[in-house]
């Protein structure tokens, strides 16, 4: 007999927490002001390029930060055929290619040609060159730094 009403009791309980929380659901919703959206969403349509000073023909557009101050995030775009000349950065660079042909020719290392879906690390203050292979379709790849971007060139052989 303890077992039934032990039975019983519980039974009760669940039935009585069950009918505290149905209650709770019909009651309106709280008006706790909506948390601040960090998104940020931008189709390929919106993503706007602008030629880059210093750099005929290569156009570049920022997804976050600011190439020229700090931290960013930034599509690049060269023509097909586009070189840079060797050249070096202050700061490593990561880069993602996204479509075309990069070509990429670290000091005393052959020239590589990288397809869209190619990642390289760019250290700081390695000696390279980098273009957009001739005859293809232009290059277009995702970079981003821990610093600004600069581009120091260095032609001596």
């Amino acid at each position: 007999m303890k077992r039934f009403a032990s039975v019983l009791f519980t039974l009760a309980l669940g039935a009585g927490l069950s009918g505290a929380a149905a209650a709770d659901e019909t009651k309106a919703p709280s008006k706790k002001p909506a948390a601040k959206s960090d998104w940020k969403i931008l189709a390929a349509p919106d993503v706007k390029f602008v030629d880059v000073e210093g750099m005929k023909g290569a156009q570049a557009a920022a997804l976050w930060g600011d190439m020229k101050k700090g931290a960013h995030g930034t599509f690049i775009k060269w023509p097909s055929g586009f070189d840079t000349g060797w050249h070096r950065h202050s700061h490593l660079v990561r880069v993602v290619v996204v479509q075309g042909t990069l070509t990429i020719e670290p000091e005393g290392q052959a020239a590589r040609d990288l397809g869209a879906g190619s990642y390289f690390v760019d250290p700081a203050n390695s000696r390279h060159r980098t273009g957009c292979k001739a005859g293809g379709t232009e290059c277009v790849f995702f970079i981003t730094q821990s610093a600004a971007f600069d581009m120091v060139p260095d032609e001596k052989k």
